[in-house]
């Protein structure tokens, strides 16, 4: 995750490829902002029917699969109420406006 600070907001990014809109959670407490969600295996099931061999054997397995979490402490100058996302190409795009 990325975080950055203008005048009026802090702004977040988080890189979360080969997940969909729904399988993204963003939460806001007193403390955290909390993202969780789970990444699919979808895209080998569609790789694996491609042909009618089985997959025998991985030569490099470097893509994250399954459950993920990213925590950032929020600062004390927050305004927690409004927080806007904005999810695209595999980015999750979080607006949190200063009071």
């Amino acid at each position: 995750m990325d975080v950055a600070e203008s005048g009026s907001n802090y702004i977040m990014m988080v890189e979360i490829p080969g997940v969909s809109i729904s399988d993204i959670r963003v939460e806001v407490d007193d403390q955290n902002l909390l993202v969780t969600g789970q990444r699919s295996t979808q895209c080998w099931k569609g790789a694996a029917s491609c042909s009618n061999d089985l997959i025998s054997a991985y030569h490099k397995n470097e893509i994250s699969k399954g459950p993920y979490q990213v925590v950032w402490p929020l600062p004390t100058n927050v305004n927690r109420d409004i927080v806007s996302a904005e999810f695209l190409d595999g980015f999750l795009r979080i607006v949190i406006p200063k009071l």
